[in-house]
Formats: C-alpha cells, structure tokens, sequence
C-alpha cells in the first residue's frame, strides 16, 4: 500500500513539473503572439522568408466586400466588409501561389487552411479589417480582429479565422 500511494506522489510530481516546464517554454511564443495581435501586425512566411505585415500595408489595398456571417448562436446576416483580398496581398509580395497551401493561424493557436485554387478565384478569399464600417476590434474587446479571413463563397463562415497573426505558404 505504502509503494503504491509512493508511486502516485511520484506521478503527480512527474506531471506538476512537465506542466511547468511546458508552460514556460511556451512562454516565449505566447508573448510573441500577443504582440503581434496587439500591434495589428501579420507574420508571413514564404519560400524561407519571414516579413511582418503592418497596418498600412494591410489597408492599403483595402475594398469593400459583402459576405454572409452565419454564427452557431445567430442567424445568418449579410454584412459590408473592407479588408485585402488573399491572393493580391500575396502577390503584391511576387509570391507565387501555384499549386500552394496557404495557411492561416490565429492568436489562440487555431488555424484554417486554404487551397492556391479557391484563393485565386477573383473576389474569394479576404482578410478583412472591418465590418459594416467599423474596426473588427480587438481580442480583448470581445472582438474578431484586428484581422479575420473570410472566405465569400463559404455561406455558413466555418472557413473563417479570427485573431489572424500569421499567413504561411506552403
């Protein structure tokens, strides 16, 4: 008996010190994210490169859009968005985008993956900055932004992905 309640203990202390060690290497990239998120920047990665996407680089080629937000909690609505198509932030970075996977990851780790074929298609895929003229707001806020992708053609927006800090390609 007195092995057996040894044994639990020594578990317990194995699990309570891999928790702490595995909170703390994360850390590091936690911290990254939430400045990213803070500072409205976007990650991009491509071809072994890496180049931070700012606010005005992001608006810049910024139109106005209309897609469906349909939520588990509220009926489907058609909203006004302005944002940056997928494929032109993307090319204005002469990124080629044949046969590529784009990846996009949000601040809270969850991440949507998009084909090079439905990004291409003209007026598809954006990453949107505002809705019905006013800024998507911050995680912190309750909000979806600075930036989320919105994928026009998705009616029920369950290829969409909040709290966006970094675009990949693949």
């Amino acid at each position: 008996m007195k092995k057996r309640a040894l044994i639990i203990v020594l578990l317990i202390f194995i699990l309570t010190i891999t928790l702490i060690i595995s909170l703390n290497l994360n850390k590091a990239s936690i911290e990254k994210q939430k400045q990213i998120l803070a500072s409205a920047q976007i990650v991009l990665k491509y071809n072994d490169k890496e180049k931070v996407l700012t606010k005005e680089d992001i608006i810049l080629y910024g139109e106005d859009f209309e897609a469906v937000l349909d939520t588990s909690n509220t009926e489907p609505s058609t909203h006004i968005y302005r944002g940056v198509q997928l494929k032109d932030l993307l090319n204005n970075h002469s990124i080629d985008l044949q046969d590529k996977i784009i990846i996009i990851k949000a601040a809270d780790g969850y991440s949507v993956a998009y084909s090079s074929e439905e990004v291409s298609i003209d007026k598809n895929v954006y990453i949107a900055f505002m809705e019905d003229g006013k800024y998507l707001g911050s995680r912190d806020s309750e909000g979806r932004g600075p930036y989320e992708s919105i994928v026009v053609s998705d009616f029920f927006s369950n290829r969409r992905c909040k709290w966006i800090t970094e675009i990949e390609v693949k």
